[in-house]
């Protein structure tokens, strides 16, 4: 077991916004996240990265309880969090952007290096010396994508890839997610709106309505279940 939640509770303020999260990933599964808006998705990510305070519950890593593990610390265990809306320096060209995060996650023995997303991200080859912030939106998520991965990632929580992207670069996306993970042996977790390409590409569906998890199955089995109301 990599990633282990279990009767996980978090919110904000007074309002709980997920409760009894119980959810178990393993080394290489891609996990699609999926369910209306609102109904928690993105929190249980925050929560996971020790963005979020939990309420209740537990989650481990690699074994590990990560209660007391602050963000940066989960970071350099294996945990990488590509945000809603592009996580990247948009004042800074695209090599700024890739040499500050390498500085602080790529060590000797990284799983992924500079040299290393560039040849993954050919386009951001091209375009070192551009400011990030003047990209077409897929770029600039080929950018965030190449942030997360710098280091020794072992699972990533993408939330909602896709947005804004047309549809050929989601399907480019995407089979670039499935290639790291299949290659390098790590998870993920995808939190997407795209449900048809979150499909295509995922080990295992798990469905969220009013903060809780309604299914957990293989995506043949969440194609055949009568789970698609909860959108």
């Amino acid at each position: 077991m990599l990633l282990q939640l279990t009767g996980v509770a978090a919110g904000y303020g007074s309002k709980i916004v997920i409760s009894d999260i119980s959810l178990a990933i393993h080394p290489g599964q891609i996990v699609a996240l999926l369910g209306h808006n609102g109904a928690g998705k993105t929190t249980t990510l925050r929560g996971i990265m020790g963005l979020l305070p939990l309420r209740a519950g537990s989650i481990a890593f690699d074994g590990k309880a990560l209660e007391r593990i602050g963000v940066a610390d989960r970071v350099a265990m294996g945990l990488r969090l590509l945000p809603e809306g592009r996580g990247i320096f948009p004042d800074l060209t695209v090599a700024e952007n890739v040499e500050v995060v390498a500085a602080r996650n790529v060590g000797p023995d990284a799983t992924f290096g500079v040299a290393d997303v560039y040849k993954l991200f050919p386009v951001l080859d091209e375009r070192r010396a551009t400011r990030a912030g003047s990209m077409s939106g897929g770029q600039q998520q080929m950018l965030a994508m190449s942030l997360a991965i710098l280091g020794t990632p072992r699972c990533l929580l993408l939330d909602e890839p896709s947005i804004g992207l047309a549809p050929n670069l989601v399907e480019r996306m995407f089979q670039q997610v499935h290639q790291v993970c299949r290659s390098h042996g790590m998870a993920a977790v995808l939190v997407e709106q795209n449900v048809a390409a979150a499909l295509a590409i995922a080990d295992r569906v798990v469905i969220m309505n009013n903060g809780q998890i309604v299914f957990d199955g293989s995506p043949d089995e969440a194609r055949a279940s009568n789970v698609w109301h909860y959108f």
